[in-house]
């Protein structure tokens, strides 16, 4: 059988094409197995920055720990690092009120020549509120009353009277009664008993005097307002000395314009 001019000419161009086709492709293969091979022997610098999550802010001081390597670096101030890496290694991040996070290294991370940005979630503690009582709890200040020792009174009374208070009625009953004896009124102006009574009835007009100011003039409203702590805040509101009218009737914004008065003159003091 005789081929035609134009078949022969048609087979041959596609012998050739399909060989060159070969070539190209047993060429292209060693090309991109050498790329990978070289990213897998070699260790490169990976560079980043660690941002809180929520803010973007930078995290400062973090630390970048290669699992794999066992290797470990910080972040700076603008919380940039870098970590000399290779495909696969496990990375790390830790920072104080942030959770852990972690990063495997890939090959497109090391292909590519922009800064990555690492995510790192903060963590939000739930507080509850917390009264502080400068008196204690009900058992403390009780025990401190009733061991509190009180001089003596420099007034004398009479046998007899102390015989009428020994046979009548119990002290604290009257005391809570409109009307009492003369004897009982005597009994609780110049008895230990009586004067512990009124002292505990201070105390308890004076807590329910702070309950009534406590959200516009208390230890940590002052510390708020003029940074003080510790003895310097209880010297400084002795030395306020305000008045109990005045805080129970002014505003915050006055009472707050009145510290800010009586720190300037608390200042000014030779031994401040």
């Amino acid at each position: 059988m005789t081929i035609s001019f134009p078949s022969l000419h048609l087979y041959r161009v596609c012998y050739i094409a399909g060989f060159m086709l070969f070539i190209l492709v047993i060429i292209e293969r060693p090309v991109h197995a050498q790329v990978y091979e070289s990213l897998e022997d070699t260790t490169v610098f990976f560079k980043a920055r660690v941002l809180d999550s929520l803010t973007r802010e930078p995290v400062v001081f973090a630390h970048i720990i290669n699992t794999t390597r066992r290797t470990a670096t910080i972040s700076d101030t603008l919380g940039y690092f870098y970590i000399r890496t290779s495909p696969g290694d496990q990375l790390q991040f830790t920072a104080i009120g942030f959770n852990a996070g972690k990063l495997t290294i890939g090959y497109s991370i090391l292909r590519s020549r922009l800064i990555h940005d690492i995510l790192l979630q903060p963590i939000i503690y739930s507080i509850e509120a917390v009264r502080i009582n400068p008196l204690g709890s009900y058992e403390q200040f009780r025990n401190r009353f009733i061991t509190l020792k009180l001089p003596e009174s420099d007034y004398l009374i009479h046998p007899s009277v102390l015989h009428e208070i020994d046979e009548g009625t119990d002290t604290l009953d009257m005391l809570i009664m409109p009307i009492m004896s003369p004897v009982t009124a005597l009994y609780n102006l110049l008895s230990k008993e009586g004067k512990s009574k009124r002292k505990l009835r201070k105390l308890i007009e004076q807590e329910t005097f702070e309950r009534q100011i406590d959200f516009k003039y208390s230890p940590d409203i002052v510390s708020h307002i003029t940074g003080y702590t510790g003895f310097d805040l209880y010297e400084f509101m002795e030395f306020c000395n305000f008045k109990k009218d005045f805080l129970l009737n002014a505003t915050y914004y006055e009472i707050t314009q009145a510290i800010l008065f009586k720190q300037g003159q608390f200042k000014a003091m030779p031994d401040q």
